[in-house]
């Protein structure tokens, strides 16, 4: 692709800008009703682990978190304390989620690509991430992002898994943290893949159970790659994680049992 025809990843002041317009800020209450109508029709939900931690944390901070499905990212979101869901925002790639190119591109495509935009940053204040070209101009972007105020959710391993194994994770992270001097906070989302699947656009039945870790901080003489290794162990501890395992299970549990009580309450009705 030419440099002309290049698709650029947005500026910090272009995002925010695009999160304080009134077709976002007025879409935002629609697009997470019509999420929470979504998932009620669809059967499935999140449960976050240790949660109160982010509490009791300064703001803003960075969330890293493992990659396997479209849903990790509303779950994730659904799962802050609100006081931080409303200050954070998530790094989506430019590739999938930013304008489409200015050549070869047909009318009916160019608005869909904008409607896609509107539609990330209504629901979940997503911007443009250039995963691909060089990440200087989106690492600028994050970094000024965060000293505004924004909590980031990255996705460092760059796509989602398909076979749910973590892959290594890319130094940006590392980046970040030492740019702005903020913490980074691991985070494992188990169950994504469950609920939307790669390929699939219908979510389905299902539990997303999102365990945050201890915040991380860059070390004294440690490299972006040693911090970013250092936090992909993290989060690979959280995967593995007995506590993680007994909160899924818990929350399936409760999960079955809501099912089986709106059966059962509807059985009653057409009885």
């Amino acid at each position: 692709m030419s440099d002309e025809n290049k698709v650029h990843a947005p500026s910090a002041a272009e995002i925010e800008k695009r999160f304080r317009g009134p077709l976002v800020r007025s879409g935002r209450p629609i697009m997470r009703a019509g999420l929470n109508l979504t998932r009620l029709a669809c059967g499935y939900r999140w449960s976050g682990v240790n949660t109160d931690r982010l509490r009791e944390m300064e703001q803003p901070f960075i969330l890293a978190s493992n990659h396997c499905s479209h849903a990790d990212t509303a779950a994730i979101i659904a799962t802050l304390p609100q006081a931080i869901r409303e200050h954070t925002c998530v790094a989506a790639a430019l590739d999938v989620f930013g304008a489409a190119p200015r050549r070869g591109t047909t009318l009916i495509k160019a608005l869909w690509r904008e409607l896609l935009q509107w539609w990330i940053a209504a629901s979940f204040h997503a911007f443009a991430f250039d995963r691909h070209g060089s990440p200087l101009r989106s690492l600028r972007t994050a970094t000024d992002l965060i000293r505004s105020g924004w909590n980031l959710l990255l996705y460092p391993e760059g796509t989602r898994s398909r076979t749910s194994e973590l892959g290594a994770f890319k130094s940006g992270v590392g980046v970040l943290a030492r740019s702005t001097g903020r913490p980074v906070i691991p985070v494992y989302v188990e169950g994504g893949a469950t609920i939307l699947p790669c390929g699939a656009t219908i979510p389905r039945s299902g539990l997303a159970t999102v365990m945050y870790g201890e915040p991380m901080f860059l070390k004294d003489g440690e490299s972006a790659q040693e911090f970013t290794d250092r936090v992909q162990a993290e989060v690979r501890k959280l995967a593995q994680s007995k506590r993680l395992r007994a909160a899924h299970r818990v929350a399936a549990r409760a999960q079955r049992h809501d099912l089986m009580h709106v059966v059962n309450r509807v059985g009653r009705q057409g009885a």
